[in-house]
């Protein structure tokens, strides 16, 4: 159970880790961007992300679900673990409009961006920022359940 409970923490930690690097790095980074710049990060910064985050972040709901089923669902750790993995599915629910802008964006000429660039870069931010601050204490409640089984 212990090692299950590790690949769980650590998937969550990647997803919890990745979408905080978007956006203390790289989503801070983009509101500064002209329109043109803007749309070639974020076009390049996809296809980097796109593949990697839903693994890690449908792992860790999944790890969650198996945790909560292994450890017995009405207990402090099985509670946990279970509420953890809602977290991480509010994430993925949350994704659904920024995976949408970012078909959007991936579509834009980089040198012809449409008027309402900005707000459409806005709008992915406040979207981003949302679900990482469900992925924290998602996170928090893996961690807190390894914490009391060790």
């Amino acid at each position: 159970m212990h090692t299950l409970e590790l690949i769980v923490l650590l998937k969550a930690a990647l997803a919890t880790g990745g979408l905080m690097v978007n956006w203390v790095g790289l989503a801070r980074a983009m509101a500064q961007l002209p329109p043109s710049t803007y749309v070639e990060f974020h076009q390049t910064t996809n296809r980097t992300f796109q593949p990697y985050m839903p693994v890690v972040v449908l792992g860790a709901i999944i790890g969650g679900v198996a945790l909560a089923v292994a450890s017995g669902i009405h207990t402090a750790s099985g509670q946990l673990s279970a509420f953890g993995a809602v977290g991480y599915a509010a994430v993925i629910a949350i994704s659904v409009p920024d995976v949408r802008i970012n078909k959007q964006v991936a579509r834009w000429l980089i040198e012809n961006p449409p008027p309402d660039w900005a707000a459409v870069r806005a709008r992915w931010i406040r979207f981003h920022v949302i679900r990482t601050l469900f992925s924290v204490p998602a996170f928090a409640l893996y961690a807190a359940m390894v914490l009391r089984t060790t």
